[in-house]
């Protein structure tokens, strides 16, 4: 009987002690502490590790302190040379979640809303193919274009090399005439300052934040949203206990609203702030919105005809839930 109460009360002491602390490498795409996208993912690592009770842990990597290019975090992700990150720039590795990028197509949050959800099992689908998960997603204000050159009117992206954050961002700037340019954020200041790009297409509350004293106008029209994503290894995450994928599943879906509603708070104080500054800030009018659309609008079916049937179709319903 002793035998069998010492082997019962082993027993309970290996399948309570707890799991070993595993410590994660996790990267964002943005440069600075004082963006709220790195704000943000770092209450994400807080809650998860909360949530853990510690099992899981994180060592924070800003953009650029890796060898990791901003477009190639979905990727690094994906072969486990980090195993949790943010990613803006991934439209690269999964190209189908550029209909939420397309410029001129989605006016409002809620025109955002109605895509998403129409976008989210293809997107999450296109991610798990690159070994990938998706725990949760944030969202910037409306990408609009600052330059260090008057910028006031759709006439005068005329010229302008503008860096841009995604292949559907390039193709407007040549539809307005302008050289699009890509690079990521840590090389935007010097890209100002040496004179290899304009401008940037960015929020107030991004971009804006950060870079706003080497620009002085802004055009307030609505290009494009930039969204976001949490992203953690596939295989490192399935190697966890169900019970532990619910409770980091809970804590992201949980906080990721804190990121956008941030976001979109900081939106008006950093452009408020930044015309007190003198930056020149410009609200298009409707018919100018219009216009742009319009001149702009063939461009859609010709991406998704580019990327095939399965985006021509995803396209398909955006457009119908829009009415556009």
């Amino acid at each position: 009987m002793k035998r069998i109460a010492l082997a019962a009360i082993t027993s309970a002491l290996v399948f309570t002690v707890p799991a070993r602390a595993e410590t994660w490498t996790a990267y964002t795409f943005g440069p600075s502490e004082t963006l709220a996208n790195v704000q943000g993912l770092r209450r994400v690592l807080d809650g998860v590790q909360t949530a853990t009770n510690g099992d899981i842990k994180f060592r924070l990597r800003l953009a650029g302190a890796l060898p990791i290019q901003s477009t190639d975090i979905t990727q690094a992700v994906g072969d486990g040379t980090v195993l949790f990150a943010d990613d803006g720039l991934f439209l690269g590795n999964v190209p189908i979640a550029g209909i939420l990028r397309l410029p001129m197509l989605l006016r409002s949050r809620e025109d955002y809303d109605r895509a998403a959800a129409i976008m989210e099992p293809y997107i999450r689908k296109g991610f798990e193919s690159k070994g990938v998960i998706v725990l949760g997603y944030f969202l910037f204000p409306h990408q609009v274009p600052f330059s260090t050159k008057p910028l006031a009117t759709a006439s005068e992206f005329k010229g302008q090399k503008l860096r841009v954050s995604s292949p559907e961002q390039a193709r407007f700037v040549q539809i307005m005439g302008g050289v699009p340019v890509t690079m990521g954020a840590p090389e935007v200041p010097s890209g100002l300052q040496h004179g290899a790009i304009d401008g940037v297409f960015t929020a107030s509350a991004g971009g804006g934040k950060i870079w706003g004293e080497m620009l002085k106008s802004n055009y307030r029209l609505p290009v494009s949203y930039f969204d976001g994503v949490y992203l953690v290894n596939k295989a490192a995450f399935e190697k966890l206990s169900p019970e532990v994928q619910a409770k980091i599943r809970q804590a992201v879906k949980n906080i990721a609203p804190s990121t956008t509603e941030q976001l979109f708070k900081e939106e008006s104080e950093v452009t408020a702030n930044l015309k007190s500054k003198g930056m020149t800030i410009t609200e298009p009018t409707q018919a100018e919105i219009d216009e742009v659309t319009k001149l702009v609008s063939p461009y859609w079916n010709e991406w998704a005809t580019q990327q095939g049937t399965e985006a021509t179709e995803a396209l398909a319903k955006v457009r119908s839930a829009l009415g556009r």
